[in-house]
């Protein structure tokens, strides 16, 4: 690692670790599961059954193509076939037992050519073990998320032109299409997960300033409402579907240059948000599933901002969501 790097990384970690110190009982409700393989930040994440996949992410070399998986229940790490090249800030979902990746930002080669903002798709079958090519996004996107509901993957937030289009893809033409609702906020570093014929799209940020609003798109009615706002405004949140509840844990404030440990968790019969044990080690864009009874965070960005690929994290940490 170059030394300037090397000694700023040393200096953030050091820094953190002081802080934490400092911040008994923390961890109350919250264990350690086995540590990732590397530390990274801007991975992104998808489960298929007890296997909880990491993909892609950045250290401070730029975006990485590693895949591994996380054996959610018996605390197990195995490798997995890589990304075709590496990404980071990209959207991520599982759909009838294949993983989807969408845009993000790429490394230089095969589909990431030169690197920059990518508009590729990427399918992953466990089956055949290998990722293949399939119809790019109509445009590139940059902090991109996906969903799937029914057999359609929606693409939404991010940045990029006409970051407020919301993308439709059928795995069974291999086909992209328009939704006629845009976003009403668009806005890149957020939270999105379907529940119930739903896509919640959880804070964000727009210019670097983190919002906590919530918007929530019914694509069977192509209309958008207002859900229950975050208790405060984040972006790069973690989330998973837990036991029928959203939970959310993390975030960073880019301008503040501050990074959280909140755990939030939205039930949608109740309406509301509700706060549980914070996370032992504060950070964002962290990947997080939900499997044996547990809710999981993995990875992450310590640092806020340019400083998470210096204090990308190695972490593992999970609570019960019984």
């Amino acid at each position: 690692m170059n030394p300037v790097r090397a000694f700023t990384r040393s200096f953030l970690l050091g820094s953190l670790a002081l802080g934490l110190m400092g911040t008994g009982g923390q961890a109350a409700g919250w264990e350690q599961g086995q540590h990732m393989p590397a530390g990274r930040a801007y991975a992104a994440g998808a489960a298929l059954g007890n296997d909880l996949y990491v993909v892609g992410g950045a250290t401070t070399a730029g975006p990485v193509s590693a895949t591994e998986i996380y054996d959610m229940k018996e605390d197990l790490w195995r490798a997995a076939p890589a990304l075709p090249v590496g990404l980071q800030q990209f959207g991520l979902v599982s759909l009838s037992g294949r993983l989807y990746a969408a845009g993000g930002f790429a490394a230089a080669g095969r589909n990431g050519e030169g690197g920059g903002p990518s508009a590729a798709l990427y399918v992953f079958d466990p089956a055949v073990g290998v990722w293949m090519d399939a119809s790019p996004m109509p445009q590139a996107r940059v902090g991109v998320r996906l969903a799937a509901i029914g057999e359609r993957i929606y693409a939404l937030g991010g940045r990029g032109e006409s970051a407020a289009g919301v993308y439709v893809y059928d795995p069974s033409s291999d086909e992209w299409s328009k939704a006629s609702s845009p976003m009403p906020a668009p806005r890149s570093g957020a939270a999105v997960i379907a529940m119930g014929g739903l896509i919640y799209v959880i804070g964000g940020q727009n210019g670097g300033v983190p919002t906590a609003r919530v918007d929530i798109y019914d694509p069977a009615k192509g209309a958008w409402r207002a859900g229950p706002a975050l208790p405060a405004a984040r972006s790069g949140l973690a989330v998973a579907l837990a036991d029928g509840a959203i939970h959310v844990a993390g975030g960073e404030d880019i301008k503040a240059q501050k990074t959280f440990a909140d755990h939030y968790v939205l039930d949608p019969a109740a309406g509301a948000w509700r706060k549980l044990a914070p996370l032992p080690t504060p950070r964002h864009d962290a990947v997080a599933g939900a499997g044996a009874g547990r809710f999981y965070v993995i990875g992450g960005g310590a640092g806020a901002g340019v400083y998470a690929v210096f204090t990308a994290s190695d972490q593992v940490e999970y609570s019960s969501t019984k």
